[in-house]
């Protein structure tokens, strides 16, 4: 009773070159009833220093050794105390409205479990170049969206009930790239989602962002969610299965060219 309704979960490995241009993008919020809950993945350089000096609403905890991301994010929830969370990386920035825009549409419908937003991509600069929207618009349905169509949710701009998180049993402790993606399948295979046209966040793209690198790793673990949640569903219609077909056709493709480009370094 009484704590923040937002709990903003930084999981941070040797964030420090962009931690404190994400974490000022936290407290610009018109939203103020938030925390922040910080959750050291052993980082080696000053993350930790850099955390520590934005005071008590900031709530740090530190593992001794590095997990996968996804055993981590869950560490971090359990430490939460908000009734939303919302993830946010270290190399991210939230624009000053995100709470504010989409926490009202939280309260005015129960039902609603993941609330998410268009976001600008920005370079190692902080330069615009390209919205995540354009690239992949959202899905009337967004639980056969994300089957059947490349990810439209970014993950930085999510606001999750964090009953509802906790009801489906959290990230999948074992994935290092896809814990996002399979969260927001099992999300939104029972509940509702929403999400606001105008971009709220801006997602980071440089060498040492483990998504916009093309990692083999990450491609075979989204096709290995695909398969299983797709295995699990009862009945889907013939469009839909053909859908999830060319989805998976389009991966294994694409894990293809990504081996051969990697093969030297793997």
């Amino acid at each position: 009773m009484g704590g923040p309704r937002v709990s903003v979960i930084m999981n941070c490995l040797n964030g420090e070159r962009y931690l404190r241009e994400a974490m000022d993008g936290v407290f610009a919020q018109t939203y103020t009833d938030w925390e922040i809950v910080f959750w050291d993945n052993a980082s080696t350089d000053s993350s930790a220093d850099i955390a520590k000096r934005y005071g008590e609403r900031v709530r740090y905890f530190r593992s001794e050794e590095t997990y996968p991301l996804g055993k981590a994010r869950n560490l971090a929830i359990a430490q939460a105390r908000g009734e939303y969370v919302a993830l946010l990386d270290c190399d991210d920035v939230w624009l000053p409205d995100k709470l504010d825009k989409q926490v009202p549409l939280g309260d005015a419908d129960s039902s609603i479990a993941l609330i998410y937003s268009d976001s600008f991509f920005i370079d190692q600069d902080g330069m615009v170049i390209g919205r995540c929207f354009k690239r992949a618009p959202p899905a009337e349905d967004a639980f056969i969206g994300l089957l059947t169509r490349r990810n439209f949710i970014p993950c930085l701009t999510v606001l999750m009930r964090r009953m509802v998180v906790e009801k489906v049993g959290g990230f999948n402790p074992a994935l290092g790239y896809a814990e996002d993606f399979d969260l927001f399948l099992r999300i939104l295979r029972e509940h509702k989602s929403a999400y606001v046209k105008e971009p709220l966040a801006k997602y980071r793209i440089h060498g040492g962002a483990i998504t916009a690198a093309g990692l083999p790793n990450s491609t075979r673990e989204g096709i290995g969610v695909i398969k299983e949640t797709a295995k699990s569903l009862p009945a889907l219609s013939l469009h839909n299965r053909w859908a999830i077909r060319r989805r998976l056709i389009g991966l294994w493709c694409k894990l293809i060219v990504q081996r051969l480009r990697f093969r030297g370094t793997l």
